[in-house]
């Protein structure tokens, strides 16, 4: 016998084996499955439990936003208009639009869905389970019920997937044109549509006077009612931050300073005690630090508050010479009209590359990026191509540890194609499924948490001028890595583990993978229980916010401010949070809903995603003799795929131009033009000190408000009591 024949021989026996050794194990997925169901709803329960235990605990946490009805008195009948305002009818005229349409995507992805599951499920499963493949033909646990089961004398069942498929991409495609319809209106009700103020960069220098800029800008309807260029504040900035550096410290010593003296205030007061400390070091050389060391102790607060007076001094004479910093070649306009603003920002205004742009409409004054505004067009460049270049390598960083999850959930093909795994043959059954079942989705979430954040940072280093410019560039970008690391990557390793013991030959390649390229599927129904349960238990608990609060701020949290910062929260990044549903609260800036729209097209990409494994697979189906059975259907799913094709196209032609610019005519009440002026010219610190009942914070506070002028100082924010423990109002 020739080697080759060994070597043919040795692999048969493999793959008897590992057949063998999957028939023995019939049910594994599934075990999988109970596994991965019962630690979710585990992790789900403790977390829900833990909730409504603490929930009347932490008052600022957990507060109760909801608008009950008068008539309601008991709670479970406050369940039915809540259910009714939260499914069925949203206010049509919502204040703010990211929180409406937050909750109208989780709707419309409900409405999908749900009548899918319902529809579907029933019809499915028993065409798949009934007469199918069963483990004597390799398919087991969960496997039995989904597409590689139905039997090979039976192939003529595909019809109903394919029935069901058109069925779904119709319905969908209807309920995408409908929301987009019902964005626009919406959006164009909004005070939103009514903007009158643009914002244009890289302005050429010929164009860099009040004059000039204005007769290129007559061409459009109405006039031009005010023009804003922005200059380089970054010294009057610098000032600015140092102040609020200063501010900070002295709150922290007038509040040590309250919580040292409030014993002795009930007493007579023989000594009154005062932080003192050595003055920083003026320079790191060797005379600096001589002179810093034989230097005396002096009074803190006092040294704070004189520091906070010169500042003062030299940021009110910044200010009041405004125009002397350099100007920068960009600008704030505003037209007596919404129309004149949304033109400006579809047409091109210069011929060459590079000038006039970009040019948006700033939702509000706390949408600008001031540090951004400065930028040049060559400088947005380089930081854009600095930051891709990063994206990108961190996205095939995560290439190892997402592949390497895929291959977990379906490990138990591979453990007889490599020696070294013999061991998990030994593992018990509820070993195995949590091995398979929970590790790969909790460590793909663990994952996806540290790429969010590194995505986070990096595009927001890119020089784009406005926050929610920056939100949509995220959701991009989270989106295509979820698609193409989660979907793709997961579904191919985990596909490729399940056939890596059966391609014993070239003929039998395309069975082996219709019947194996399917039980990918079994992972993503552990990871869609894993983030449905996981994230409506994270949202009640917020977690981090109660980690925050109850360990980190009693250690780090020692004024007032930094207080009601905790207690603030952190806000929710759009960007990063949406696309976790499109692939499958706490919203305080409003970037007008603009995610929504971007949402609703990246549920197209999973639509073709669909189309083409379903083609993918109807091509693959053999049945009995070998012989392809489901050509017709593949033909017809090409068809669809172009249908969706032309839908495609003609969503973006109808809607796109409306998306952004959608001028209003109603009037509206508008922002000031001087609300755009840099925010180191406008803003000014708060030093909040804990008000005591013997009086020394309001003598402290009438001290701060002599001495530092501008700086405002008050009381009324929170208490302190006797043991020194601060509470804020």
């Amino acid at each position: 016998m020739s080697a080759a024949q060994e070597e043919v021989q040795t692999s048969s026996q493999a793959v008897s084996e590992s057949l063998g050794k999957a028939r023995q194990l019939s049910g594994v997925s599934l075990s999988s499955f109970i596994a991965s169901i019962s630690t979710s709803a585990t992790l789900f329960l403790i977390q829900v439990v833990l909730f409504l235990t603490i929930k009347s605990k932490f008052p600022s946490i957990y507060h109760d936003s909801r608008v009950d009805s008068p008539n309601t008195t008991n709670r479970l009948g406050k369940i039915k208009p809540f259910l009714h305002s939260a499914l069925v009818r949203l206010d049509e005229r919502p204040k703010h639009l990211d929180r409406y349409f937050f909750r109208r995507y989780l709707r419309t992805l409900f409405f999908i869905f749900a009548p899918a599951s319902v529809v579907i499920t029933p019809i499915l499963v028993p065409i798949n389970y009934i007469h199918g493949k069963n483990a004597r033909n390799g398919v087991s646990g969960l496997d039995k019920l989904g597409w590689s089961n139905v039997g090979l004398d039976h192939t003529k069942r595909y019809w109903a997937h394919l029935f069901l498929c058109y069925l779904f991409v119709l319905y969908i495609s209807w309920m995408i044109w409908r929301e987009m319809e019902v964005y626009v209106a919406i959006r164009n009700a909004s005070p939103h549509a009514s903007s009158r103020t643009v914002l244009i960069d890289c302005i050429p220098d010929p164009w860099m006077t009040e004059k000039e800029l204005k007769e290129i800008l007559q061409i459009f309807p109405g006039k031009v009612v005010a023009i804003v260029f922005n200059r380089d504040f970054s010294t009057l900035s610098l000032c600015v931050k140092r102040r609020e550096a200063l501010a900070r410290s002295l709150e922290a010593a007038e509040t040590r300073f309250i919580q040292k003296n409030i014993d002795q205030t009930r007493r007579v007061r023989t000594t009154i005690w005062r932080e003192s400390m050595k003055p920083p070091i003026s320079s790191f050389s060797l005379s600096g630090f001589l002179t810093w060391w034989s230097s005396k102790k002096i009074d803190t607060i006092a040294y704070y508050r004189q520091k906070m007076q010169d500042l003062n001094g030299d940021i009110e004479k910044y200010r009041s010479k405004r125009e002397d910093f350099e100007k920068l070649p960009s600008a704030f306009v505003t037209f007596d009209n919404s129309v004149a603003a949304h033109m400006v920002c579809q047409t091109v205004i210069h011929t060459k590359a590079g000038y006039m742009t970009p040019r948006m409409l700033p939702i509000s004054v706390s949408d600008i990026i001031w540090d951004n505004i400065s930028l040049k067009w060559w400088n947005r460049i380089v930081r854009s191509v600095a930051s891709n270049i990063c994206i990108i390598a961190l996205a095939m960083l995560c290439v190892v540890p997402v592949a390497f999850a895929g291959l977990l959930s379906q490990i138990i093909y591979l453990t007889k194609a490599f020696s070294w795994l013999n061991w998990i043959d030994n593992l018990p059954e509820w070993a195995l499924g949590l091995i398979q079942g929970v590790v790969p989705p909790v460590s793909i979430a663990c994952l996806l948490r540290a790429y969010s954040a590194g995505l986070e940072f990096l595009v927001k280093k890119q020089g784009i001028s406005i926050r929610s410019a920056v939100s949509l560039k995220m959701q991009d970008y989270y989106f295509y890595f979820l698609f193409t690391q989660l979907t793709l990557l997961v579904s191919l390793s985990a596909g490729l583990t399940a056939i890596a013991n059966e391609l014993s030959s070239g003929g039998a390649l395309a069975a082996t993978l219709a019947k194996n390229v399917p039980k990918a599927s079994n992972y993503f129904l552990s990871y869609i229980l894993l983030q449905t349960l996981s994230t409506s238990a994270n949202a009640l608990l917020q977690m981090d916010r109660l980690v925050g609060r109850v360990i980190f701020a009693p250690l780090v949290d020692n004024t007032v401010t930094e207080m009601k910062e905790r207690e603030k929260g952190q806000e929710m990044e759009l960007g990063t949070f949406v696309p976790v549903y499109t692939n499958l609260s706490c919203i305080d800036r409003d970037d007008g809903g603009l995610f929504y729209p971007k949402a609703l097209k990246h549920l197209l990409v999973g639509v073709y995603a669909m189309e083409m494994t379903t083609m993918a697979l109807f091509f693959l189906v053999r049945d009995s003799q070998n012989q392809a059975r489901c050509f017709g259907q593949a033909c017809l799913m090409i068809l669809i795929i172009a249908l969706t094709i032309v839908y495609h196209h003609l969503l973006c032609k109808a809607f796109d131009p409306l998306l952004l610019y959608t001028p209003s005519s109603v009037k509206r009440a508008q922002v000031s033009i001087q609300a755009f002026s840099h925010h180191s010219l406008t803003s000014n610190p708060i030093i909040r000190l804990p008000q005591d009942l013997s009086g020394i914070s309001r003598a402290e506070v009438e001290v701060l408000r002599l001495t530092l002028g501008e700086v405002e100082a008050n009381d009324q924010e929170a208490t302190i009591n006797s043991s020194g423990t601060i509470n804020v109002h």
